[in-house]
């Protein structure tokens, strides 16, 4: 079995986490579900699943980014939700894969 020591997938809100851990989950593939900025174990072999705010100031070798066409979420700031996608894209140090499909203005910028 391939190691998960070093993974993350980074939501941009609770929701999309929480919907983000459920195939890991239906795949038998061992997630850590980050609620907050508490202590967690960043060498246990489970994805860490986390918003992408709480993922500042980590890093992963993998990181998977779904969602981030449906950015920002209606209502909110495009501003905030770019610099929140850059800190998230950043935690990358070797792959970045990102989900870009959706309605959102990142997704509607990233397909221009």
């Amino acid at each position: 079995m391939t190691s998960l020591c070093g993974k993350a997938m980074l939501c941009a809100d609770t929701k999309t986490r929480d919907l983000g851990a459920r195939p890991l989950a239906q795949r038998k593939l061992s997630g850590e579900n980050r609620l907050g900025f508490g202590d967690f174990d960043p060498t246990s072999n489970k994805i860490k699943v986390m918003t992408m705010k709480v993922s500042k100031g980590l890093e992963f070798p993998v990181v998977a980014l779904p969602g981030v066409g449906d950015m920002p979420a209606a209502g909110k700031n495009e501003k905030e939700a770019a610099r929140v996608f850059y800190l998230a894209a950043t935690r990358a140090t070797q792959m970045l894969v990102m989900g870009v499909g959706g309605d959102g203005g990142l997704g509607r910028r990233l397909h221009e």
